[in-house]
């Protein structure tokens, strides 16, 4: 069906890195380096979603040394993610539950132990450039960062096993568990993490396990996974994948995708609204603290806008094959 895309409240300023052509020549030949993709009709294709640009436009005025590892991490993902989605003779036996589960304990021995665990033909690719980021991730983060986003990793690919368990298995999802999932099986909650290393901003722990700061982290994963749900509704729609909330809100309220569409698209923007009003009532922890909250704040603010203005004006990932 034809998906008409409405006008997502986003009051944040866009922003992007001034190295951007040094990004996207470096991640595209990263990405070949590594032979990633089966074929060079993918390697157009991967081209043409300008992941780099992304990487860029979320992470304005990190390092040119971390943000071309992190274009190579967020290209990683989505050649995950079409595997997981679009699979075929190749990619068939990455759907099944031990092989992936195996496959997640070989990224978690890379991050704890910065090597690689096998040498196996089958996923050699796909862990030995895992690994190569890792390793230019190491300088550029402390232990602590690191220990953080091995748990937000395992947490990436966990809620990635249930949403394939729930397309195996045909369930209707509720809102409530779709609200609570989609932040990780969508590596938003990577996104956040990537926050810390690219700005140089290390907030106190006493700040990152306050409510109310928790609370406008979630808002931020969560407004980037409707944008990406209402963006991506009509070419997963195609593919038959009804984990996307514009499907998830039809069923709940047994609604019209029209109607769905619109409910998404409030849902967005009023959690926007909430973001907006709860980093307000953040307590006080002095001047130079509370300056780099709103440093913080600010460049998620940068990454919600920076999503947007990808999918809308920079990418073809959206349009339907």
């Amino acid at each position: 069906m034809l998906v008409t895309i409405p006008s997502l409240y986003c009051p944040f300023e866009a922003k992007i890195h001034p190295q951007l052509p040094l990004i996207e020549q470096h991640t595209n030949d990263w990405i070949r380096s590594f032979d990633l993709l089966t074929s060079e009709e993918h390697y157009i294709a991967f081209k043409s979603y300008k992941f780099a640009k992304m990487t860029a436009r979320t992470y304005p005025t990190a390092s040119l040394a971390f943000i071309n590892a992190a274009s190579c991490l967020n290209t990683w993902l989505f050649v995950l993610d079409d595997m997981l989605d679009h699979i075929n003779e190749q990619t068939e036996k990455i759907r099944d539950e031990k092989f992936l589960k195996k496959l997640v304990g070989d990224f978690v021995t890379i991050f704890r132990y910065n090597k690689l665990p096998n040498k196996s033909p089958e996923t050699y690719n796909i862990l030995a450039s895992l690994e190569d980021i890792w390793q230019r991730f190491i300088p550029l983060t402390s232990p602590t960062w690191q220990s953080q986003f091995t748990i937000s990793f395992t947490a990436t690919f966990q809620a990635a096993f249930w949403e394939a368990e729930n397309a195996v298995k045909h369930r209707n999802i509720s809102l409530s568990s779709y609200k609570l999932m989609r932040q990780f099986f969508s590596g938003a909650n990577l996104g956040t993490d990537m926050v810390e290393p690219a700005t140089g901003i290390q907030l106190p722990y006493y700040v990152q396990q306050e409510r109310t700061f928790m609370q406008c982290v979630e808002l931020i994963r969560r407004v980037i996974c409707w944008a990406n749900d209402i963006f991506s509704l009509e070419k997963e729609l195609a593919h038959g994948d009804s984990h996307n909330l514009v499907c998830v809100l039809a069923n709940e309220y047994d609604i019209s995708i029209e109607k769905a569409i619109d409910k998404a698209a409030e849902l967005h923007d009023a959690e926007i609204a909430q973001f907006m009003q709860l980093k307000q009532e953040l307590p006080s922890y002095g001047e130079a603290v509370d300056a780099q909250i709103q440093s913080y704040f600010l460049a998620m603010e940068t990454m919600v806008k920076g999503f947007i203005d990808w999918s809308v004006k920079d990418s073809l990932r959206y349009i339907r094959d």
